[in-house]
């Protein structure tokens, strides 16, 4: 198993002083207009056969009767702060500041752990002290509680060890972050928080920065119900939003310490999505990444066919300024010589941006340019 040589297997230390058997659990649960469904939620983890848990139940400016809602449970585990809407970042920073616990669990309001979620995570890491953190399966349900498929199902892994290099590559490793629960010595220790630029994608990033200093244990149980509505932010966010804030957590990735001992491969497919997915449209950024230390480091020939087809989509798209087209082939054809497509596309572009631009048309036919996937599309089909 690989390890950065920057960190040892296992980081830990020592917060509060709950019980050696049982120790306390910090929960985070941001809430925003989420009436519909916080009750079951909470029920859930009142439901808990593993009784050593704290609730931190931050509610961001909701306008429904979520405060109310959560107000009406008396347990004194429960911690219930309100703050001015200031989205779900904001408010997952908040939790961690007002947690005592020795691990780390998440549910968001429209979520369900099934009752031995806490007691069997728990076990795993007190059984397995080499790990900082575990994972667990469980189902997608519809608004109306019924099961679809299981988060396995639409996840690579499952993955155990120092993972990081998986969970750069994507976000598919976990899914939803209800069914990790992790060190939360290891989160203060780093500092790790939220970044608030980012509402798609800000577990992804969250994660990807723990996974860093982490070993990552996997338990293969159905633990937890992860609920799929049309009020999923994921679901309501445009496509083109929810590219830039993925794109953010691409960069976020490119500035770790860990990131250049990752594979070519993996390091490549950084780039590819970066430059070619997440960015198609905006030139003026994927110009930005090519002075990035981290892509001078790519081989000359997986630059060059990068830029290649950067120019081929941007080309491709007819409002979009071809000097940037013509830029990327030329710089493509001059670090890579031997590539005979961009030698002929830039000898193209020369002649006339128009003339390449047809050629890639016929050469591509009617196949579509790339698109972001709609979320959750192809549940329960």
């Amino acid at each position: 198993m690989f390890l950065p040589a920057n960190i040892g297997p296992k980081e830990r230390l020592s917060i509060g002083e709950p019980m050696a058997n049982s120790p306390l659990v910090s929960i985070m649960l941001p809430v925003y207009n989420a009436e519909a469904f916080l009750a079951s939620a909470i029920d859930s983890v009142l439901s808990q056969a593993y009784p050593h848990w704290e609730l931190i139940l931050v509610d961001d400016g909701s306008t429904d009767g979520s405060g109310a809602i959560a107000a009406r449970y008396e347990d004194p585990r429960i911690k219930l702060v309100h703050q001015a809407n200031a989205g779900e970042a904001a408010a997952r920073n908040t939790a961690l500041q007002q947690m005592q616990g020795r691990w780390l669990a998440f549910i968001d309001a429209d979520d369900l752990w099934l009752p031995h979620h806490l007691e069997q995570t728990v076990a795993y890491l007190q059984q397995h002290p080499e790990c900082s953190a575990v994972y667990t399966d469980g189902f997608h349900i519809d608004q109306d509680g019924h099961q679809l498929q299981s988060l396995s199902s639409r996840r690579r892994g499952p993955f155990e060890g120092w993972i990081f290099e998986q969970v750069v590559r994507a976000s598919d490793v976990f899914g939803p972050p209800l069914c990790v629960v992790l060190d939360r010595a290891l989160v203060e220790k780093h500092q790790l928080r939220y970044d608030p630029r980012i509402v798609i994608g800000p577990d992804w990033d969250f994660f990807t920065r723990f996974a860093e200093f982490a070993y990552f244990g996997y338990l293969n149980e159905h633990t937890c119900l992860y609920r799929v509505h049309l009020t999923n932010i994921t679901v309501l966010t445009g496509l083109q939003k929810r590219a830039g804030y993925l794109a953010i957590c691409r960069e976020k990735a490119l500035e770790l310490e860990s990131f250049e001992q990752l594979s070519e491969e993996t390091r490549t497919y950084v780039f590819y999505d970066l430059l070619v997915n997440l960015l198609l449209g905006v030139p003026d950024e994927q110009d930005r990444f090519l002075e990035h230390p981290q892509w001078i480091n790519l081989p000359t020939a997986t630059r060059a066919r990068i830029l290649r087809i950067m120019a081929r989509d941007t080309l491709l798209q007819t409002a979009v300024d071809t000097d940037y087209a013509g830029s990327w082939l030329k710089q493509s054809q001059a670090i890579n010589p031997a590539d005979r497509r961009s030698k002929l596309w830039w000898s193209l572009f020369r002649i006339h941006p128009s003339l390449c631009r047809a050629f890639i048309r016929l050469r591509r036919g009617n196949r579509p340019a790339f698109n972001l996937p709609q979320p959750f599309e192809d549940i329960g089909q």
